[in-house]
């Protein structure tokens, strides 16, 4: 391709802060709450009009990695911290569901339009001022230090200097621009994106009362009858409004079978395309196999593909697969989970449930290497394929996320950079584990 150059221009300083969040996701949210309450002055920017991510742009729509897991005995809540503090304002709202099996753990379903409200207003009480309608498009910087972001809206291009940046893209694209290094996926193969959407008018109980096995045994029906459905084992799940059915069931692809690219808007515009087609075709499945959607209609899809991973970020330290089913502790901790490893790939869905256990995501995870004043956090933090295909649902991204906003607190506070805050200091100021 031929190249234009551009000329030289002028980008004004719109904004001098201690701390810039880029990106509004669960990630973002807790991180910009934590750095404000730590006395900052904190901007968060969002591409978006509302915050939430692949919670509510993508229509994930669960907390996963809330509670315990166990082939036996009582599920309970094991993580606390800034995760149930959001989880418990969904549920003032009446904007969660009650805890709902997934394997041998729970998960919450949340209604996106509370959740957004629930951000806000969070936000709000912190003081975290927010740019909507916004999206990061690079970084100020002079050699390994990060000095702000370059941000485009309706206001054109300009630039918010910072003393410390978060990355919250969830594509690493911060750390990516800083000069981070970076894998993607497992031998350049990312999990599979889905497309989310919502059916009414259906009878819950029912719907609901069929199992893996029987629903797969649809699916393989519906195909031989000409169905195009290429995801076999599909989560159907409860919403907090009545009559209504949250569908994580598709998966999206490339026309070649190659998993979605979401660094890349040509991949990006496939996948919408193809995933919107996909949802009519479970749509029609749905309501012709599936006892209790009978008289189901669709209500409403997510405005863009839920993405699971793109890059992963190379970190001070990684979280190896043995990390996870070993269930190994950590005594730098920002956060634990005992969600499974539930990677989405070629050959279907891997699943691995921990037993009565629970690992540690160590702080070094959302250090970058080779660049300063930056972290991350959430689906981007430094860890192995399947390790991340545990560590990167929503209770740990609030988690990790959070402890990135009160690591910058702490990094400002002492004049040091996030590899020298003391985690153990750190550690003292999240109460992770209730």
């Amino acid at each position: 391709m031929n190249n234009y150059d551009e000329s030289a221009r002028r980008v004004p300083v719109s904004y001098e802060v201690d701390v810039v969040v880029a990106g509004g996701g669960a990630t973002g949210v807790a991180a910009a709450i934590g750095a404000a309450r730590a006395g900052l002055r904190v901007m968060l920017i969002e591409n978006y009009g509302f915050c939430g991510g692949m919670a509510t742009a993508g229509m994930s729509g669960t907390i996963c990695g809330l509670f315990t897991s166990a082939k036996s005995g009582k599920i309970r809540q094991l993580v606390y911290g800034f995760a149930d503090e959001f989880y418990r304002g969904l549920q003032r709202r009446g904007g969660v569901s009650d805890p709902f099996p997934f394997g041998d753990t729970a998960l919450v379903v949340h209604d996106p339009q509370v959740w957004k409200e629930v951000a806000d207003d969070m936000l709000a009480e912190a003081g975290v001022m927010i740019l909507y309608h916004s999206r990061v498009v690079g970084v100020v910087r002079e050699g390994r230090t990060v000095q702000g972001v370059l941000v485009e809206n309706k206001n054109g291009r300009h630039a918010i200097m910072a003393k410390r940046v978060v990355d919250a893209t969830g594509d690493g694209d911060v750390c990516m621009w800083a000069g981070a290094p970076f894998s993607f996926g497992k031998n350049g193969a990312v999990q599979y994106a889905t497309m989310v959407f919502r059916m009414n008018h259906v009878d819950v109980a029912k719907a609901l009362g069929h199992d893996r096995h029987r629903l797969e045994a649809w699916i393989d029906e519906a195909e031989r009858a000409g169905y195009d459905l290429p995801r076999k084992h599909i989560y159907l799940l409860p919403s907090p409004r009545p009559g209504e059915v949250m569908c994580n069931v598709t998966r999206i692809t490339k026309p070649n079978g190659e998993p979605i690219d979401a660094t890349k808007a040509e991949d990006l515009t496939i996948g919408e395309q193809r995933g919107r087609k996909q949802v009519r075709e479970y749509e029609r499945f749905l309501r012709r196999y599936v006892p209790g959607f009978e008289s189901a209609m669709l209500n409403d899809v997510a405005p863009q593909l839920g993405i699971r991973q793109s890059r992963t970020i190379a970190g001070e330290a990684t979280l190896t697969n043995d990390d996870v089913f070993q269930a190994r502790k950590s005594a730098h901790a920002v956060a634990s989970s005992a969600w499974c490893i539930e990677a989405h790939g070629r050959d279907g869905i891997f699943m691995f449930y921990l037993d009565n256990d629970y690992y540690d995501i160590p702080y070094e995870t959302l250090i970058p290497r080779q660049v300063e004043n930056v972290i991350t956090a959430g689906r981007t933090l430094s860890a192995e394929h399947e390790a991340l295909a545990s560590a990167r649902v929503t209770a740990q991204c609030f988690l990790t996320g959070y402890a990135a906003g009160v690591a910058s607190g702490l990094s400002l506070r002492h004049q040091v950079g996030y590899d020298r805050v003391d985690a153990a200091e750190l550690k003292e100021l999240l109460h992770v584990f209730g």
